[in-house]
């Protein structure tokens, strides 16, 4: 069965798109785009990042969206931005009629890479593999087709699971 599963990492600042398709147990690159809101008040940022969001959800159909779970670290206001900005997302699905499913960072990375504290560019190159494409678009893209990628082997090893 062919399943298109958009990826997302959050942000409220850049907010990296992947969006892959899944037929049986191989995986293609369909697009992948970082969404650059302008330097403006949050509300102006968020307006324009729901705007360009809507357009991939019409543009790519996804039957389901996965994101990335809110990571706190240092800085609990850029979490709570984030926060925000998944609100975003978390509306265009209800918009769309489409399930969305988080993941954490470190599951992202250990789905991918093998490793649940991989940097950045390794899960860039590893994702690339798995798509059979190498991805030159900046690390808020790369990450969203991770996010996406995770998705997809959970969900296979759900179905095997079920068997």
């Amino acid at each position: 069965m062919e399943k298109i599963i958009l990826g997302i990492d959050p942000g409220t600042h850049r907010l990296g798109v992947g969006c892959i398709q899944k037929s049986g147990t191989s995986l293609k690159l369909l697009g992948l785009e970082t969404l650059q809101a302008p330097k403006a008040e949050l509300y102006d940022r968020l307006s324009h990042i729901h705007e360009k969001l809507d357009q991939i959800f019409e543009k790519y159909r996804p039957h389901e969206v996965a994101i990335e779970d809110i990571f706190v670290s240092e800085n609990p206001r850029s979490a709570f931005q984030i926060g925000i900005a998944r609100g975003l997302v978390f509306a265009l699905c209800i918009k769309y009629g489409i399930k969305i499913f988080e993941y954490s960072p470190a599951k992202v990375k250990q789905t991918v890479t093998g490793h649940g504290r991989a940097d950045k560019n390794q899960v860039r190159k590893m994702a690339g593999i798995l798509v059979g494409s190498q991805i030159n678009e900046g690390l808020d893209a790369s990450d969203a087709v991770a996010i996406a990628i995770c998705h997809a082997s959970q969900t296979r090893l759900k179905s095997l699971l079920s068997c």
